[in-house]
């Protein structure tokens, strides 16, 4: 495949852009990029096609690795499938695997920007090479392992999850993409292929610690790492009755795209659980974290204030955003090295333990995904109709993550008529769905605090972005099989459901999709597959769906 990308005009240093499945395919590829001495740039082919576009041009690829039916046409740019690479190579002559550096790229990941575009975070060789480097040994990581391929490989969990394997000669299962959405199904494939690493965000294990305590099964499970969104030790409580922490390590890791997957690493027993531990731990070999004033000045023991991130993590900055990188990549005034501005906030305990207290800006995680609430305000400003608009971040249950949703407001200028059905297929054309406001509602003005900012607590509740019609009708009080399912959704989505509506636009995730189908049997009503709910997010059609399965 290597030999393929020679063919097509790849040279080292490169970039190749990678738009494939979760398959083994996909991993091969991403070896073989690299083995061409070029970097990788991960792309997710479920993501809005202007999405895709503006990363694969604006990281200046040529190539990309995918389906050529299914890419969106790019003027200069070449679409292959891994089988075409694969036929092309018998026309270049065999040649030496080229030199790579240290210092050379390895790949780019596309993360959220503030600006309304995603920016992209360059990271070499030995940036990766230092990661495993710094964990191997404390994690006992070896030949004997097996690890999951669990997340998209344009989410930086799956650096770790692929090179944490691979480097340490651990076997890689990767996990279909309907599989990785179905945590009962998960939870059986991690049983049957007896893993031994897993790497999961809180909001995904929490799905999996409770069909744990249902099925009960022999896992082989020796380390659960967590990262990509802020832990409550809390929900570990009932995972520690059934298992200990002798025969399987939970590692709580702070991390970030910018300084390499993972920063810092506390592990986890009862005695955190006890005390409500916010602490992520210290940082990891070659690593350094300091907390510091507005000014880039330390701050003492106890202080919160902005975490820092330095040492062998940090990347080579925002590809093509030198602005950028000089405003979050800075100098440190103490010895002359180079720091990255995480825009988190934390403070030092005692000990040298970091503890992590949330963001400083308005960035936020969504089940592990980090999320500039300006780029979402910002593709709705892009509207020629919009003349103003803010975006929060909320929860439809309080305390509950599962019910994290995205809050959008807008105004509109004179004599428009844009609906928020308008404005949210606007918005579809360029953010993912888990960036997607749930709610977009319109407003005459923005309401401010006298120092002229937005006051969100003058903002009215939400409308949710598609509700349904003042006009329709109710379930038959004689059909127990709608009135269960629309109660059911009722009491999810915490608002009144109708069989004309659709779960997504009413509120619903991925997160609920699953407590919603573990919640079936219990109900007296047979089982449905995460792929087949998707396929029947309408209520009346999940109502049928439902219905025939009962036969």
């Amino acid at each position: 495949l290597a030999r393929g990308l020679y063919v097509l005009g790849a040279t080292p240093g490169s970039i190749v852009a990678v738009a494939l499945d979760r398959t083994a395919d996909l991993v091969v590829v991403l070896l073989a990029v690299l083995k061409a001495g070029c970097a990788y740039l991960p792309v997710d082919i479920r993501y809005p096609v202007d999405r895709l576009r503006y990363t694969v041009e604006h990281a200046g690829a040529t190539i990309v690795v995918g389906q050529p039916e299914s890419f969106p046409h790019l003027d200069g740019v070449r679409v292959a499938k891994p089988d075409e690479l694969a036929e092309l190579a018998d026309r270049a002559p065999t040649a030496s695997q080229p030199a790579v550096k240290g210092s050379d790229l390895a790949y780019v990941i596309y993360t959220s920007g503030s600006t309304g575009r995603p920016k992209g975070v360059a990271v070499p060789h030995r940036n990766v090479a230092a990661l495993v480097s710094a964990t191997q040994a404390d994690f006992s990581f070896d030949g004997y392992d097996t690890w999951t391929f669990f997340h998209s490989c344009a989410f930086d969990f799956s650096v770790w999850e692929i090179w944490g394997c691979l480097l340490t000669g651990g076997r890689l299962v990767v996990v279909p993409y309907w599989v990785s959405r179905d945590t009962e199904l998960f939870y059986k494939l991690v049983e049957q292929r007896q893993v031994t690493v897993l790497n999961q965000t809180p909001s995904a294990f929490a799905q999996f610690a409770e069909v744990d305590a249902r099925l009960r099964a022999r896992l082989a499970l020796r380390l659960v790492v967590f990262g990509g969104e802020a832990l409550d030790v809390g929900m570990l409580t009932s995972w520690f009755a059934r298992h200990s922490p002798t025969n399987c390590r939970m590692s709580n890791m702070f991390g970030i795209t910018e300084t390499t997957v993972h920063v810092t690493e506390q592990t986890l027993t009862p005695a955190e659980i006890a005390v409500g531990s916010q602490s992520v731990g210290r940082a990891l070999p070659g690593w350094s974290v300091s907390v510091r004033d507005p000014r880039g000045r330390v701050l003492p023991i106890g202080v919160a204030g902005e975490i820092y991130v330095g040492g062998l993590g940090v990347a080579r900055g925002y590809l093509h955003q030198p602005a950028l990188t000089d405003e979050r990549f800075v100098t440190d005034p103490y010895n002359g090295y180079r720091l990255y501005r995480s825009g988190d906030l934390g403070r030092i305990r005692p000990d040298g333990r970091l503890d992590h207290l949330g963001r400083i800006d308005d960035q936020v995680k969504i089940r592990g995904h980090r999320i500039e609430l300006g780029e979402i305000r910002n593709v709705l400003l892009v509207h020629p109709s919009v003349a103003a608009a803010t975006v929060l971040l909320r929860h439809g249950s309080p305390g509950d993550r599962d019910t994290a949703r995205i809050d959008a407001y807008y105004v509109v200028h004179e004599r428009s008529q844009l609906s928020a059905a308008d404005l949210l297929r606007h918005a579809a054309k360029m953010l993912p769905d888990y960036m997607r406001p749930t709610t977009l509602t319109r407003l005459n003005a923005i309401p401010l605090t006298a120092n002229g900012k937005v006051d969100p607590a003058a903002l009215p509740e939400p409308a949710l972005a598609a509700a349904s019609p003042a006009h329709a009708a109710p379930a038959d009080p004689a059909d127990p099989i709608a009135t269960r399912l629309l109660a059911l959704w009722s009491r999810l989505l915490n608002t009144e459901v109708c069989p004309s509506d659709n779960f997504f636009e009413m509120g619903g995730n991925s997160l609920l999709v699953v407590r919603l189908l573990r919640e079936l049997p219990d109900h007296g009503l047979p089982r449905v597959t995460m792929q087949d709910f998707y396929r029947h997010s309408d209520a009346a059609r999940f109502i049928e769906l439902v219905r025939a399965s009962c036969g």
